[in-house]
């Protein structure tokens, strides 16, 4: 590798924000489950674009049809935002996992790199790389931004470039020499470093929701039922995302439950009675409840957008639900919401589980 570079003298007190790049690999990722993590940074900056690479060792499903780039914006800022992509190969600008098109580079995005390797299977096992930029579609962040992309059961790396002020935050370790090989298993989590905590959430699902009765029984406050099923998960930057916890075993494009619903709960601590002020923003309906209070029907949206909510609080334990439902909409089957609560006195409560 070659790097050629310029000295400015003096411009380093102008430029307020600094390049940035962070590779990280995981053999093999999860078939229909956690998407490939691939940044987590604290802002403001900008995202400047990514390479990916893939070796595929999967042969229930293509590599392309885990999804493409879900990238989650500001989620504990004013202004939170959500961008899903379809399949895969559709973020390079290529079609059918890139089998249709010759290797090829263009200015902004392509697939410079695409083999097929025989490994004494009846199908020959892709090798690729895509690169996508973001410069005539900036996306900048002022708080946050939380990227992964979706898989299947294969060796995959990446390197995301973006622009950040302030100082950067290390998401991940370089692995020692013989876990950078092709082909060496490199388990999620294994080189991973620590993210910042924003609290946990329990989530439960998917529910019925073909006729709204889903969001309509959480509107009415009725009960779920008595043997639901609890997963705890992490919030990052405020955000929640079904789709990492429920995602059907089906074959497809960036397959996902439609006309289904799922229940998020969590505990605000307050540490005394107050009013709270909960900010959502999600697509589709959206049904919260705090305590034993009315249900609030939050609304449907058809794109990715928000609402606040004032509730009260009493000292101590609050439980809070959040009932979604997920059909196609504009983001390709998007299943998220963000959260942020906020008290009379400006304090950030953070979701628990506890």
């Amino acid at each position: 590798m070659q790097v050629d570079w310029h000295r400015y003298p003096g411009q380093e007190m102008k430029e307020k924000r600094r390049f940035c790049a962070r590779w990280r690999r995981e053999n093999a990722t999860e078939r229909y489950g956690e998407d490939f993590f691939m940044l987590d940074a604290d802002g403001p900056g900008q995202l400047v674009g990514f390479i990916y690479g893939v070796r595929l060792i999967d042969n229930t499903d293509r590599w392309s049809h885990g999804g493409a780039e879900n990238i989650y914006l500001n989620g504990e800022g004013d202004y939170p935002a959500y961008i899903r992509g379809i399949g895969g190969e559709d973020t390079f600008g290529t079609s059918y996992g890139g089998a249709q098109h010759p290797p090829e580079t263009h200015l902004y995005a392509g697939m410079p790199y695409y083999v097929h390797e025989d490994v004494g299977e009846a199908r020959p096992a892709q090798r690729l790389v895509g690169y996508r930029f973001f410069v005539k579609d900036s996306i900048p962040f002022e708080k946050s931004i939380h990227m992964r992309f979706g898989c299947m059961e294969n060796d995959i790396c990446s390197t995301v470039y973006w622009y950040q002020a302030g100082e950067v935050r290390p998401i991940s370790k370089l692995p020692p020499f013989a876990k950078l090989l092709a082909g060496t298993p490199l388990k999620r989590g294994e080189m991973d470093l620590p993210l910042p905590n924003a609290g946990s959430w329990r989530v439960a699902g998917p529910f019925e929701n073909a006729h709204s009765q889903a969001i309509t029984a959480a509107a009415q406050g009725a009960a779920l039922p008595n043997n639901v099923k609890w997963i705890e998960r992490p919030s990052y930057h405020g955000f929640v995302d079904f789709n990492h916890a429920f995602r059907p075993h089906a074959r497809g494009v960036g397959i996902h439950y439609r006309g289904k619903a799922a229940v998020a709960q969590c505990v605000l601590n307050a540490p005394e009675d107050t009013t709270a002020t909960l900010r959502f923003a999600w697509d589709d309906d959206l049904v919260v409840r705090i305590n034993d209070q009315p249900p609030v029907k939050m609304g449907q949206h058809p794109m990715f957008r928000q609402r606040s909510v004032e509730v009260p609080l009493k000292k101590g334990r609050n439980v809070l639900r959040a009932t979604l439902s997920n059909n196609q909409g504009t983001n390709h089957g998007g299943w998220t919401f963000a959260m942020k609560a906020t008290t009379a006195d400006g304090t950030v409560l953070q979701p628990d589980v506890e």
